[in-house]
């Protein structure tokens, strides 16, 4: 019996970007193709040198009758041949295929979700993160990433909690000669975060000819 609410993947989930995927996909295709096709084309040229052996030895021993019938056997073997060696070829580019879409997955996963993340924090949406999946690549990237948007989560939800202690001494009447020097520690704080790179960081991008 099937649980209630249990989530069934489906082949088009798989593709979650889908220009990616099928042009990497199609990649592996290409080359699976071209390989299968080249090693095929010289194991096929093997076989035909063999029946063309065998029946010159033929017609020289048995004469051109038994010949020409070794001929028509020998030569549908090698049709047989062929057609086996065309359907494995495309057998092996659909299973390129899907793997390639299976294996690229495993990355376009991630790197959709981070996306999304970052499509909300320029929205001014710090939502909480999704997790990634059991077998999804870029695990220490995106554990990366996380500590990342949690900094900037906890920075976000200490500006809240000045704000809001400002906006209540102003609501009560009071004097914010207190939290003056806590608001300029702030103000310090953001205008350092908006400076240019650091040090290490603006030697890596001259050492990889990142324009600046």
């Amino acid at each position: 019996m099937t649980q209630a609410g249990k989530y069934h993947r489906r082949w088009r989930n798989y593709l979650v970007d889908p220009k990616v995927q099928l042009k990497f996909a199609l990649i592996m295709v290409v080359i699976t193709t071209v390989l299968t096709a080249g090693l095929g084309f010289f194991w096929y040229a093997e076989v035909r040198t063999t029946s063309n052996m065998l029946r010159v030895n033929a017609l020289s021993s048995l004469g051109p009758e038994v010949a020409d019938k070794i001929e028509q056997e020998v030569g549908g073997y090698d049709h047989k041949r062929l057609a086996v060696l065309v359907g494995f070829g495309l057998l092996l580019a659909l299973l390129s295929a899907g793997y390639g879409i299976f294996i690229t997955h495993k990355v376009a996963g991630p790197i959709f979700k981070m996306t999304r993340h970052m499509k909300d924090i320029e929205a001014n949406r710090i939502y909480p993160l999704w997790g990634l999946r059991k077998g999804d690549q870029l695990q220490e990237f995106f554990a990366a990433f996380q500590d990342m948007h949690a900094s900037l989560r906890e920075r976000t939800e200490k500006d809240m909690i000045l704000l809001n202690q400002v906006i209540a001494a102003i609501d009560r009447g009071d004097g914010l000669e207190e939290m003056m020097p806590r608001i300029r520690e702030r103000v310090v704080e953001k205008g350092d975060s908006l400076r240019d790179a650091s040090d290490v960081t603006q030697q890596i991008r001259r050492d990889t000819g990142a324009p600046v």
